[in-house]
C-alpha cells in the first residue's frame, strides 16, 4: 500500500515534564498514538444502518490519468447509486505519503454476490476496464464493521479530512487489543467529540483492524492527540504500553473524502436521529 511503515510505535520516556508536554501537544506525538486510538467502516454512515461487512479497494493511479480514474469512479457511483447501494465513498491521501492514492469503500452485502461473473454487467465491465489501464496497484480487503466501538459522524455531515490506520494485531491478541480500545482509549475521543468508525481486517491481507478518524481540517491536527491531552504524555505512554507485544505493525496517513465521486445516504429531514 505505500505507506509507511512504524515498527516501534511506542517511543522511550524522557526525562523532563516540560519536554513531554511539548512531545504531548505535537504533530509527531500525535502520529505516532494515532493508531492506537481506535474506532474502516463507510463514512458518515450511522452503525446501526450499515452492512456488517465493507468492501474496501486501496487503488494506486498513474499520476498522468487521474482525471480518467476520477470520471471512472463517477461513472461507478452512478451505477452504485441506481443500483440501490446505500453508499459510496471514495477518498485520496492528501499532502502526506503517496498522494496518488485512492480509498474506495462500499457495504458488501453479501459474499454470494462474487459467486456472479465479474463482467455479467456491461456498463459495469467497461467501467472497470477502462480504470485497470490507469491504475498501477489494487488490493481488496473485506472488513467486518464493530458498531460496538463506533462514534460515526451525525448522518447530515460530511466527512472531509480523516486520519486513516492500519493496524496488524498479533495472532491471538484481538481481544486484548479492543479491550484496551474500549476502555482505555476511546472514552477520552467521546469527551472531544471526536468521530470514528473502524473495521476488523477480516480477507485480504493480515488480521487487524482499520481505523478512521475524522479530524475535519488540518488545524484540527494541532490541537494533539485526545488521549494524550486528557492523560498528559505519561498517562499516554502507560496505556500504549499495555499494546505493547500486541500491536505488530501499523501505517497510517490522511485522506480527503472526494464528494463528487461519491454518493452517502438520504437525509430524511423529518428523521429525528
Amino acid at each position: 500500500m505505500n505507506a509507511e511503515v512504524v515498527t516501534n510505535p511506542i517511543g522511550p520516556a524522557r526525562a523532563g515534564m516540560r519536554h513531554a508536554r511539548m512531545r504531548a501537544n505535537a504533530w509527531g506525538r500525535w502520529m505516532l498514538l494515532a493508531v492506537l486510538l481506535a474506532g474502516v467502516v463507510p463514512v458518515a454512515v450511522q452503525a446501526q444502518d450499515a452492512a456488517p461487512w465493507i468492501e474496501m479497494t486501496i487503488v494506486g493511479v498513474d499520476p498522468g490519468r487521474v482525471d480518467e480514474f476520477l470520471a471512472a469512479q463517477r461513472e461507478l457511483s452512478d451505477l452504485d447509486e441506481e443500483a440501490g447501494v446505500p453508499w459510496r465513498s471514495v477518498s485520496r491521501t492528501a499532502v502526506f505519503g503517496d498522494t496518488y492514492r485512492f480509498v474506495v469503500m462500499t457495504p458488501l452485502a453479501n459474499f454470494a454476490r462474487y459467486d456472479r461473473a465479474a463482467d455479467a454487467d456491461p456498463a459495469r465491465a467497461a467501467i472497470i476496464g477502462r480504470i485497470r489501464g490507469v491504475i498501477t496497484s489494487r488490493t481488496t480487503y473485506a472488513l467486518r464493521t464493530t458498531p460496538g466501538l463506533d462514534n460515526p459522524l451525525p448522518d447530515d455531515v460530511e466527512p472531509s479530512l480523516t486520519i486513516v490506520q492500519v493496524v496488524s494485531v498479533a495472532s491471538g491478541r484481538e481481544q486484548d487489543y479492543l479491550r484496551v480500545m474500549a476502555e482505555d482509549v476511546l472514552p477520552h475521543f467521546a469527551d472531544v467529540e471526536m468521530h470514528h468508525t473502524s473495521g476488523a481486517l477480516t480477507f485480504g491481507g493480515e488480521s487487524g483492524y482499520v481505523h478512521f478518524f475524522h479530524v475535519g481540517d488540518f488545524a484540527a491536527l494541532d490541537q494533539g492527540s485526545p488521549l494524550a491531552r486528557a492523560l498528559g504524555a505519561r498517562g499516554a505512554q502507560e496505556v500504549m504500553g499495555k499494546l505493547s507485544g500486541v500491536v505488530r505493525r501499523n501505517e497510517q496517513w490522511l485522506v480527503r473524502y472526494l464528494p463528487d465521486a461519491s454518493f452517502r445516504p438520504e437525509v430524511d429531514a423529518e428523521d429525528p436521529r
